[in-house]
């Protein structure tokens, strides 16, 4: 599993994980990669330093495990299930009607179709999707 940074043409940055960067090459090539923030497809592959392991030979030898992209990730999403009203398939109509005031604001989740995140994307309404961080990483 590899991370590459991306900037869409509205100058978001966001990373993304691919299996190798063969796999990488082919999503950018299909127009597959959207920016997160903005839907944008007009996205561009940046160079950024490298990271290094900062942890220890001790603590890699006793086994201490070095949180990674994928712990953080799976941290969010249970943050989000445990803390957010969690509303089905019905996300796209709970997202309009808090958005424009019809419902009290909260926080929630739930599922919806690439064709309905685009539309409440472009009706300025702010989502972030949560990832099967399971079928992700591996």
């Amino acid at each position: 599993m590899i991370t590459i940074d991306c900037e869409c043409a509205n100058t978001h940055r966001f990373e993304g994980c691919f299996k190798d960067h063969g796999s990488y090459q082919d999503q950018h090539n299909r127009g597959m990669i959207s920016c997160p923030v903005c839907g944008s497809q007009a996205v561009k592959r940046i160079f950024t330093g490298c990271s290094i392991n900062t942890g220890t030979v001790r603590d890699l030898q006793h086994g201490k495990h070095q949180p990674g992209i994928f712990d953080f990730m799976r941290a969010f999403n249970t943050y989000v299930t445990t803390n957010f009203d969690y509303v089905g398939r019905d996300f796209a109509h709970f997202a309009r009607a808090i958005h424009y005031g019809i419902e009290e604001k909260r926080n929630i989740y739930g599922e919806s179709s690439a064709g309905d995140i685009q539309e409440l994307r472009d009706e300025g309404i702010d989502i972030v999707p949560l990832l099967d961080i399971d079928r992700v990483e591996n």
